[in-house]
């Protein structure tokens, strides 16, 4: 009872902001004000420019700091889920999600470490649009002010959704207040939050544009990604954890603040016309589309590898010119990736992940065989191929410096930290050398065009009793840039949902969505998915042939699981601070 009475006092605290450096501080003897700030487009242009450095989803880490390496790091969400395992003793901020006791004094409070950056750089959203047009016409950029108000509302928007979908209902912030006066906000319901945020969406698309043609402008909010945003709001809210009658926990009579508090149907209809909106309107720019060539082996690792490509909608633009010894890679890499004789980190792929591959001629499950077996490579080479550009695996190859990835126990690639013999390879170009002698760009996909087709196909599959026939398609479309066959004709509603969250998990692998879409299908407590055991690879040569191999599946890790996780929780302490600002009559003081 004790556990749940702190959730309870989390989920009704109003959230609390402490100071943070205001953009317009500047040294002592130097006046710059708002005024100063939105006399000219230059200088609006810069305040602009830190939604985007401070607003933007991460991805990974760049920071230096322990707590940024730990959090911000794409590994962490990972491993908390069935996708990975981070063996880097100081980059596992996941510890708590993996634990048996689960209290929201269990977790660090700087698990979402950006939490009060959210609120800051809204404040600046809020801020531009109140002063935007202030700014005088610039003949240099005589769209800003119209441009700059579309972005303005966009970060607003997808702000206080990077809040709604950790803790649901968040304070609806709409003008410009002191950083400390978050603390008197109280929390708007998850359905005000929703609808605040479709507002902002809508008001940003009469402001963007489709896309844009000078490179300096690449990375920014356009009206396609407004719409892209949209359509996961939509499909979020739409999905088991949100549309309920039945919240994940006990909260009497405060249930609006983490869901709905009904079920309605009609909320799946809305993420399918959103979804279908989104990809029509960049269809039709002719600027976006899926990137497929034909060549399923290289196509799905071009989208990751090459910046500002056609699929990527919106991006973020801080990866650039990093090499295999720079951050955010040493996050990622065990020390033979990365050429560097501190640390032996590495994300590693659960088996439990691996068995998402399904097999490349007919679509089915792999022939795995959980007693183990000889024909692992045999398998590999059978599986989607996806897999083989997501994974580093035995007999893989890394670059054109490391050809075979041996990890057989003594090879040249096993760590004795590696529990699962599968690394991730996403995310790092294999033009990198392992010396760290060349650069290249990443860019961290925030909205894709295949997000958008499978967004569509699972909200059609779910408001209807079965798929019709434009959820195929949209699957298909996805599917067969990565030279899979479509799926069967004829499926249940629940056999397509089964397979297409499964087609889900490996097109968006290790790109922040598996960790979330596990809690808006309320799967976390299903068996190997947040809980239960978690299986590796044990893998020894047959005859001394590194390729005659023989395969284990062992359990490496049990994890556990609590429904309470289902939202963030807000650290304890943080909800005795907000309380202390009560009066005994509940207002705050």
């Amino acid at each position: 009872m004790k556990t749940k009475l702190k959730y309870i006092a989390w989920a009704l605290a109003p959230f609390f902001m402490v100071s943070c450096s205001d953009f317009l501080e500047t040294p002592p003897s130097v006046d710059y004000g708002e005024d100063e700030v939105f006399s000219t487009r230059a200088d609006a242009e810069k305040l602009l420019t830190t939604l985007y450095a401070e607003g933007m989803p991460y991805g990974f880490c760049m920071s230096s700091t322990n707590t940024d390496r730990r959090l911000l790091s794409s590994s962490t969400l990972a491993s908390a889920c069935d996708e990975g395992e981070d063996v880097g003793t100081w980059a596992m901020g996941n510890a708590a999600w993996n634990a048996g006791n689960h209290t929201n004094s269990s977790f660090s409070w700087d698990e979402d470490c950006r939490f009060y950056l959210r609120n800051h750089t809204t404040r600046v959203a809020n801020l531009i649009l109140n002063r935007i047009n202030d700014v005088p016409y610039d003949e240099g950029d005589p769209d800003f002010n119209k441009r700059a108000t579309g972005e303005a509302y966009f970060m607003r928007a997808m702000l206080l959704w990077e809040g709604v979908y950790r803790y649901g209902g968040m304070p609806i912030v709409r003008e410009v207040i002191a950083p400390n006066d978050f603390s008197e906000r109280k929390r708007n319901s998850f359905s005000d939050c929703i609808d605040s945020i479709l507002v902002d969406c809508d008001r940003a698309t009469h402001y963007l544009p489709d896309y844009y043609t000078d490179n300096a402008k690449l990375g920014r909010a356009t009206r396609i990604a407004a719409l892209a945003l949209k359509a996961r709001v939509l499909l979020y809210a739409a999905s088991p954890l949100f549309n309920t009658n039945k919240p994940y926990m006990s909260l009497p009579g405060n249930e609006e603040l983490i869901g709905y508090g009904n079920y309605d149907k009609e909320r799946w209809k809305k993420a399918a016309d959103a979804a279908k909106e989104a990809i029509d309107a960049a269809v039709n720019s002719g600027h976006y589309k899926i990137y497929n060539t034909g060549n399923p082996e290289t196509d799905y690792e071009y989208v990751w590898t090459t910046p500002d490509n056609e699929e990527i909608i919106l991006g973020n633009m801080k990866y650039r010119g990093f090499k295999t010894t720079s951050r955010p890679l040493v996050a990622n890499l065990p020390t033979w990736a990365m050429n560097k004789a501190w640390g032996d980190a590495g994300l590693y792929v659960t088996f439990n992940f691996v068995k998402h591959y399904e097999k490349r001629s007919n679509g089915e499950p792999a022939d795995w065989d959980m007693n183990g077996g000889d024909d692992l490579i045999a398998i590999y080479n059978s599986l989607d191929p996806r897999f083989k550009q997501t994974v580093a695996y035995h007999s893989s190859s890394w670059n054109d410096e490391i050809p075979f990835i041996n990890f057989l126990d003594g090879g040249s690639e096993k760590s004795p930290m590696d529990r699962t013999a599968h690394l991730l390879h996403k995310w790092v170009p294999r033009i990198l050398h392992v010396n760290g002698s060349n650069k290249t760009n990443v860019q961290w996909p925030v909205f894709r065009m295949a997000e958008l087709y499978l967004n569509y196909a699972e909200a059609l599959n779910e408001y209807y009793s079965a798929p019709p026939q434009e959820a195929y398609d949209a699957v298909s479309i996805v599917r067969e840039r990565a030279g899979m066959p479509a799926f069967p004709a004829g499926m249940s509603q629940e056999a397509f949902r089964t397979k297409l969250r499964n087609e889900r998990s490996v097109e968006l692998a290790f790109e922040d969505h598996r960790f979330w879409d596990i809690r808006r299908w309320l799967i976390a407590g299903d068996e190997g998915v947040m809980q239960g055991k978690f299986y590796g690879l044990k893998i020894h040569s047959i005859d001394g042939n590194k390729t005659h191999v023989h395969y284990t599946p062992y359990v490496f890790e049990n994890r556990f699981w609590n429904d309470n996780c289902y939202l963030y929780a807000i650290d304890q302490s943080e909800v005795t601070r907000v309380i202390s600002f009560k009066t005994l009559d509940g207002n705050i003081k």
